[in-house]
């Protein structure tokens, strides 16, 4: 058997990447009896192909043989980089290759001499904790995944309606006064998807959201934004959302819009990070 190989991902791979990021992530949970992260083989192949579609997020793969055995990308396009998701073949879980891909990507950052690392780890994985809290990572938060049908009245005076490419700047800066950072790459990405909103109250934005699941995140000024951003939503796909369990107030709303505690997760960093002054709602990146 052959030493690991790393090189960088390319689009040829996503299909294998997607098979593996699946089965990894079905093992682990039906291990645990929790909900399939990745939802469904189809779900898992798409994610990543269009990932390694977008300008800004670098992969890797792991490979022994000549084979994929596991693989990790990162998203690239903001100070802060968010690494996720990483998956290794549940075949060749012992074989150091969830180590190699994160030290390289660690290494790259370094090289880049990025602000700071995020990722958000399942809680029942005690494995990728381990790992993550030996590379230097440290627990900012404790997240809770929702989901169902939000029956969580509206908050009076909030107007929620789509994102323009007009409001990009607006929300680039309530990101800034919420993190001391913007998204802007993401946020561009999903106003021109559709699926961002904004929260408008007294005629000026004051919270946006880029969607409402697992991939997306939302910041405003104060939770009755991010309420409002929640309770104009249409659905939550995937998994559900997640919410930094410290909020009392929106962990409460959650709760008596009857939404349902699904799992928890861990929001690990190295480098820069600030206290959140507002409210929030991470993405299952950072």
């Amino acid at each position: 058997m052959t030493e690991l190989q790393i090189r960088e991902a390319t689009p040829d791979d996503a299909q294998m990447c997607g098979r593996i990021m699946f089965d990894a992530f079905e093992a682990l949970a039906t291990r645990h009896h929790f909900p399939i992260e990745a939802g469904t083989p189809e779900l898992a192949d798409f994610q990543i192909k269009a990932m390694l579609d977008t300008d800004g997020i670098y992969g890797l793969v792991a490979e022994r043989d000549g084979h994929i055995v596991g693989s990790a990308l990162q998203d690239e396009r903001g100070k802060i980089v968010g690494i996720g998701p990483v998956s290794v073949d549940p075949v060749a879980s012992d074989a150091g290759a969830g180590r190699a891909l994160m030290n390289a990507l660690l290494e790259r950052s370094r090289e880049r001499e990025v602000a700071g690392v995020r990722l958000v780890q399942t809680t029942y994985n005690y494995r990728s904790f381990s790992l993550y809290a030996k590379l230097g990572f440290a627990v900012r938060e404790l997240l809770s995944v929702f989901q169902g049908t939000a029956h969580g009245s509206a908050i009076p005076g909030a107007v929620v309606r789509a994102a323009t490419p007009d409001d990009i700047a607006a929300c680039d800066e309530i990101c800034r006064q919420v993190h001391g950072h913007d998204r802007h790459g993401e946020l561009q990405q999903w106003v021109g998807a559709g699926t961002a909103r904004v929260v408008e109250r007294g005629g000026r934005i004051t919270g946006y959201a880029t969607g409402f699941g697992y991939i997306w995140h939302a910041v405003g000024q104060a939770d009755d934004d991010v309420i409002a951003l929640l309770a104009g939503a249409d659905e939550f796909t995937g998994l559900g959302f997640l919410v930094p369990s410290r909020n009392t107030r929106l962990m409460a709303w959650c709760f008596d819009a009857g939404l349902q505690l699904v799992q928890q997760s861990t929001l690990m960093t190295t480098g820069l990070y600030n206290e959140p002054q507002g409210a929030w709602l991470p993405s299952i990146g950072y």
